[in-house]
């Protein structure tokens, strides 16, 4: 038999060993990781008290991550990022519309200000999406991949996510048809057109773009993240033009594939908490149909390990956001309306 002494050190190895495991899991928690995170970030904050609230925020947001993962119940996976020190109100009020984003057969006020059939008769008949057959389509798309995406931006707490769906599709559009990738500028949409930071429509935008003739660079008119004074000499700076607005018929996934088959399109959604953890994998909510965000889709395939349908969607909270700015959305859902209702009001330009 183990002499008592044995035993009590084998005991005290055990009780060793369990506690260095505890630390190791609880070291990703502390202050230290945190810096290192606020570093990867550009973070900083004006008092130690607030420093102190965020780090509280930030910990119990890693441990619903980290708890979440773990279980693997979800067809994708959370991750940290640069709201990882927000609660989700504060992700909700600072990084949606701020109002409800009405779809494209919500007219607001101001859209109404835009004289369409002057604009579709110059373009031709509206398509609700581009004609083909569904079983002639490729089974997945992705216009990164053919050089037609320009790389990912940041519309920081602005809300001026409409501005920066219209202008990625009609960026896609000028390289697809003109074989020039420009970045376009969301400044002069915000500064001169209708909308603002708290809401848009990707329509109007395109809208804007068609009236005033065209839209100028990102360099010639750069990004300040907030409305400001039009600067008119820009104006006439018409780098890429417009004919019109396309609608791909609401509800429809299928529609919708045909005409990203063709080009990227924008889409409203909502974004709901589980947005703004999103890593990777194919995001499939919980998410409702309170539209409060607008995105590009610029693609769509099928995940080979589980089989799930999604949409390429690019969106406009900078590269540290989900896989590398993007994210996918399961497609093919119950619900006509898309997940999130990423189908229900799809737009895109015409050139």
């Amino acid at each position: 038999m183990a002499s008592t002494s044995t035993v009590l050190l084998l005991l005290c190895c055990i009780v060793a060993s369990a506690w260095a495991t505890s630390q190791q899991d609880e070291q990703p928690l502390t202050m230290d990781r945190f810096h290192r995170w606020m570093e990867q970030h550009g973070k900083s904050y004006a008092t130690v008290d607030e420093k102190l609230r965020r780090f509280e925020v930030y910990r119990r947001n890693v441990e619903h991550i980290e708890a979440t993962n773990r279980e693997g119940k979800l067809s994708y996976t959370l991750g940290e990022n640069q709201f990882t020190d927000l609660t989700d109100e504060e992700f909700l009020a600072k990084f949606t519309g701020r109002s409800v984003v009405p779809p494209p057969d919500m007219m607001t006020s101001n859209e109404e200000d835009y004289d369409e059939t002057v604009i579709t008769t110059r373009a031709g008949d509206v398509v609700e999406g581009h004609g083909g057959n569904l079983s002639t389509l490729p089974e997945s798309v992705d216009w990164r991949a053919v050089g037609a995406v320009t790389p990912v931006k940041d519309q920081g707490e602005c809300g001026s996510c409409w501005a920066f769906a219209a202008v990625a599709a009609v960026e896609s559009l000028n390289q697809i048809k003109n074989g020039q990738l420009v970045d376009l500028s969301e400044q002069e949409l915000v500064d001169c057109g209708q909308y603002d930071c708290i809401s848009g429509t990707s329509r109007g935008a395109i809208f804007w773009i068609w009236k005033n003739g065209g839209i100028t660079t990102e360099a010639d008119y750069p990004y300040m993240g907030k409305k400001g004074v039009c600067d008119k000499t820009k104006l006439e700076h018409h780098t890429v033009s417009v004919l019109s607005v396309g609608y791909v018929s609401s509800n429809n996934e299928q529609k919708l594939m045909e005409a990203v088959a063709k080009q990227p399109v924008t889409a409203v959604i909502e974004v709901a908490v589980s947005f703004a953890k999103y890593k990777s994998g194919v995001y499939s909510g919980p998410c409702g149909y309170a539209y409060n965000h607008i995105v590009t889709i610029v693609g769509y395939g099928t995940d080979a390990s589980t089989g799930k349908k999604y949409w390429i969607v690019k969106n406009s909270h900078g590269t540290s956001f989900g896989m590398g700015g993007y994210i996918l959305f399961e497609r093919g859902v119950t619900d006509s309306r898309g997940l999130c209702g990423i189908a229900s009001s799809p737009v895109y330009p015409t050139m």
